[in-house]
């Protein structure tokens, strides 16, 4: 079984945990709630892009999604501001950028075409890859080669860490958008 067979089989249940979370189906009809998670999703990737750096340039700027013009009213949203799970999160994505872009892309690559149906169409482009299947099949290959087996149950508690403060921080939002 390869690293990311692994990966997906021990942290499936935390991402089901996060999938269907009632705030997920917030974002269907309210557009605030759609707003606030594209701006999560935002804020968590342009920090965790600051500190990344993968071995394999070129699939970094595959990677990469150009979040210069992050919507200033998004970053300084009293939710954001105040939800002490949403802060902790951001510094889980600092301390452990490649573990969390595991998460979030793979995430946007797999679900993005779906969330666009529930979404504003300003934030499709967010959502868009070039080709997502070869870029994901490139960076499950690069996690299978580049994480040491010793490094691997780490990862994998990073990752289902990482879910867990992502449902606290669903839990706030929601209490806001229900």
């Amino acid at each position: 079984m390869s690293f990311t067979e692994l990966l997906f089989k021990k942290t499936c249940e935390s991402h089901k945990t996060v999938d269907k979370h009632p705030f997920v189906s917030l974002i269907k009809n309210n557009k605030l709630a759609s707003d606030l998670y594209i701006a999560f999703n935002k804020i968590c990737i342009d920090e965790t892009q600051k500190t990344l750096i993968l071995q394999d340039i070129n699939l970094q700027n595959k990677l990469h999604k150009n979040l210069e013009n992050l919507e200033e009213e998004y970053i300084n949203h009293p939710i954001f501001l105040t939800s002490s799970s949403f802060n902790i999160l951001l510094n889980h994505c600092k301390k452990y950028p490649l573990e969390t872009e595991y998460m979030f892309k793979l995430g946007l690559m797999k679900g993005g075409n779906i969330l666009k149906k529930y979404v504003d169409s300003c934030h499709h482009d967010f959502l868009t890859f070039i080709d997502p299947n070869t870029l994901c099949n490139n960076f499950k290959h690069y996690l299978n080669t580049n994480i040491h087996p010793l490094e691997q149950e780490s990862f994998i508690i990073h990752v289902n860490d990482a879910y867990k403060l992502i449902k606290l921080c669903f839990d706030d939002f929601f209490n806001v958008y229900k």
